[in-house]
């Protein structure tokens, strides 16, 4: 078994307000393969044109990383990427094809404040797609704007864009009734695309993918918990 695919996790240490140090970094590491996670996605915050990223510690710390996991014998494969935060200077990063994507997927992880307007979002995945990326927009269940009537929908018939939905809110149920009602009526009629941890920490946000499946196993049936955590 290759196990759960999680492309939203900020364990490269140093870089966000993910794993700071390198023993954070390689304890959660260790929970990542005790989690079942088979490929693991290292996407640190990056603010484009706000806040200057260190590509190069970045590369070198994602080695270490590498290193750490081939030293142990861990199975679990590292890939590169970024959680892209929308900013005026989006359009003109995507533009120059200088926007960081999720290795091998031609996508960016994109995420926008929670109370972006609809029509700013739209605009902003259009301006990414211009640039030659696809968008997997990252925790769809913290945007006010996706829960009025079809929007979710609307925007996904316009673009195709992929949604990503946290672990904890699926493993917990999280959030009001209506919302939590609207997010299951999502994920049953397949317009949810898939489940990460966004996991930062050992503690208040750890990676909880064993614990997502089960839940979704247990709501939608083991085929659709596959599907949205590419368990093999």
């Amino acid at each position: 078994m290759r196990g759960y695919t999680d492309i939203h996790a900020h364990f490269v240490y140093g870089m966000d307000d993910g794993a700071q140090t390198r023993e954070e970094m390689c304890a959660m590491l260790d929970a990542a393969e005790a989690d079942g996670i088979g490929l693991l996605y290292a996407t640190p915050h990056v603010v484009p044109g706000v806040r200057p990223f260190d590509w190069e510690t970045y590369e070198r710390r994602l080695r270490e990383a590498r290193a750490y996991c081939g030293a142990r014998g861990y199975g679990m494969e590292l890939r590169a990427g970024a959680e892209v935060l929308y900013t005026p200077a989006l359009e003109r990063y995507a533009a120059e094809q200088e926007l960081p994507e999720l290795e091998g997927t031609g996508r960016v992880l994109l995420e926008f404040a929670p109370q972006i307007a609809y029509a700013e979002m739209e605009a902003a995945i259009a301006q990414v797609e211009r640039g030659g990326y696809g968008v997997v927009l990252a925790h769809i269940e913290r945007y006010e704007c996706l829960y009025p009537g079809k929007n979710a929908w609307a925007l996904k018939e316009r673009h195709p864009v992929r949604y990503q939905v946290n672990c904890r809110t699926v493993a917990e149920n999280n959030g009001g009734f209506l919302r939590r009602r609207k997010l299951e009526s999502w994920i049953e009629d397949g317009l949810v695309d898939c489940v990460a941890s966004d996991a930062h920490n050992m503690g208040s946000r750890p990676f909880m993918m064993r614990a997502a499946y089960k839940a979704l196993r247990e709501r939608f049936g083991r085929m659709r918990a596959n599907e949205l955590m590419r368990a093999e």
